[in-house]
């Protein structure tokens, strides 16, 4: 995990340099992917002090009061002072949300994403008025499930996209563990890691697995058959038989099924936007 992670730094740190921006903001909500890209703005910014790095906490009442917790402890271990705040959008959400009932009632997806892109606002104000960008903390898993909204929590500049769920964590404990020495870092870090991941939203109880297929019992079976199945999409061989078969013996076909329909059915997310009809 160390060359992955220097790769991560480098990389994020060029795009800044070459970019000529002068700050990344990051929403921090608790959970582990956005814990991970704060460890790793905080070393771009220790490698380069010009830069600014701003965190914002963006709590509704939908969030649990460990991740907002855990956010507050992420922000003061990684954030020097004055660059980490919390600031509750719940009195917002509620305005904008009866505004958009006023015709078709709000359903807790749609209210999920009225959250969501409040937080984009948010954070993309503040990215403007410091010359900066929003830092993007979605992973191949989110990816692949659509587990993202549009125009909601999408950032500028992803440094784990790259990173499958189980591999994020597996980065988390490396730093733990190898890379990190302020024991405050690390705690903060800990407590991320024991979190049943959540998208804050309070769309369905359970966490994000159980939204997905509640049947899994982790990332790494997740990822495995996201993998699986991505890799042999499109052809209907004999060799793509063999492995839908070896991926429901092993998770059943039912949490198999629910999975690949989910990819199957995000798939207008991963297309660039806008969508434009060619006249040519």
């Amino acid at each position: 995990m160390g060359n992955t992670f220097e790769r991560i730094v480098t990389g994020t740190l060029e795009y800044m340099k070459n970019s000529g921006l002068k700050s990344m903001v990051l929403g921090i909500s608790g959970g582990i992917d956005s814990s991970v890209c704060a460890a790793v703005c905080w070393e771009v910014v220790r490698r380069e002090p010009t830069l600014e790095f701003y965190g914002v906490s963006l709590p509704c009442s939908t969030n649990e009061r460990v991740e907002v917790g855990t956010a507050s402890k992420i922000g003061k271990a990684f954030f020097k002072d004055g660059n980490f705040w919390e600031t509750n959008l719940q009195g917002t959400f509620e305005c904008v949300g009866a505004l958009c009932s006023e015709h078709i009632l709000n359903t807790p997806l749609s209210q999920g994403n009225i959250k969501a892109r409040l937080r984009n606002i948010y954070l993309r104000d503040l990215a403007g008025k410091t010359g900066g960008l929003v830092i993007d903390t979605d992973n191949l898993s989110e990816h692949y499930t659509g587990f993202f909204t549009i125009h909601g929590d999408q950032g500028d500049l992803n440094p784990i996209g790259d990173l499958w769920k189980h591999e994020v964590y597996e980065l988390a404990e490396w730093l733990v563990s190898e890379y990190l020495t302020d024991e405050a870092q690390k705690d903060a870090l800990r407590d991320s890691m024991s979190l049943v991941p959540t998208d804050g939203n309070g769309v369905q109880a359970g966490g994000d697995l159980a939204q997905i297929a509640p049947s899994l019992k982790n990332y790494n079976e997740l990822d495995d058959i996201l993998k699986t199945y991505i890799e042999y999409t499109g052809h209907h061989t004999e060799e793509y038989l063999i492995a839908l078969d070896e991926l429901n013996q092993k998770y059943g076909e039912e949490t198999v099924s629910r999975v690949v329909e989910r990819y199957r059915r995000s798939e207008f997310k991963r297309k660039p936007l806008p969508v434009k009809i060619s006249l040519s």
